[in-house]
């Protein structure tokens, strides 16, 4: 999307409830939560055999998006096999394309180690 493209409406209009939620839990709450949600993914990643993890494990190196490849995957087969798995996983737009995986405030431990089985299938198909 560019500058004065096509704006999705409903995102705006959520901007709102969503601002006045970042305040509620203040930004700490939501650094700590977000930082252990990936932490605990990129601890799972790091077990798969075949993936390299791109993004660093330090939590004061990183953020909420954790980067890898899968050894024989592209990028956006990673996904799509991901995603016949009810798991959303997105590819870096770049050059260089990686897959990721995000935790964030909606997600729980239960969702993320979920996830991480399921990468563990696409791993070994």
């Amino acid at each position: 999307m560019t500058p004065g493209g096509f704006h999705a409406y409903e995102h705006h209009w959520a901007l709102a409830s969503a601002f006045a939620l970042q305040q509620q839990l203040q930004r700490p709450r939501v650094a700590a939560r977000v930082a252990e949600l990936n932490g605990r993914i990129k601890d799972g990643l790091a077990g798969i055999p075949g993936l390299t993890l791109h993004t660093p494990r330090d939590p004061g190196l990183s953020a909420g998006i954790c980067c890898f490849e899968l050894k024989g995957k592209t990028p956006d087969q990673v996904v799509a096999a991901m995603l016949t798995r009810k798991v959303l996983a997105s590819s870096s737009p770049y050059a260089v394309s990686y897959a990721r995986l995000a935790g964030g405030l909606m997600n729980s431990p239960d969702q993320v180690d979920q996830a991480l089985a399921a990468l563990r299938e696409v791993a070994k198909s």
